[in-house]
């Protein structure tokens, strides 16, 4: 299901089992630019895989991407690193 993050929000999604190996990301705008940051974290002890995202359209191009995530006890997490204001 669809979940909305807006200007500088944090959304994390968490998986303990070892069958999820591979996670698809999905990220549009309504037009307006899209800026974000998109994280694996895995294992709690481990610095994170990060990914910045800058599309100038969100709704014309929209972002995907397929990331890996062996083992168990990852957790994606997804930044809207836009501010809440749009001149």
């Amino acid at each position: 299901a669809p979940v909305t993050a807006q200007g500088g929000s944090l959304r994390t999604w968490s998986f303990a089992s070892a069958t999820i190996d591979k996670v698809l990301v999905m990220m549009r705008t309504d037009g307006r630019p899209l800026n974000a940051d998109v994280e694996l974290w895995q294992g709690p002890d481990n610095t994170p895989q990060k990914m910045r995202v800058y599309i100038e359209d969100g709704n014309l191009r929209p972002f995907s991407c397929v990331v890996d995530s062996p083992g168990g006890q990852n957790a994606i997490a997804v930044r809207d690193t836009a501010t809440m204001e749009y001149p």
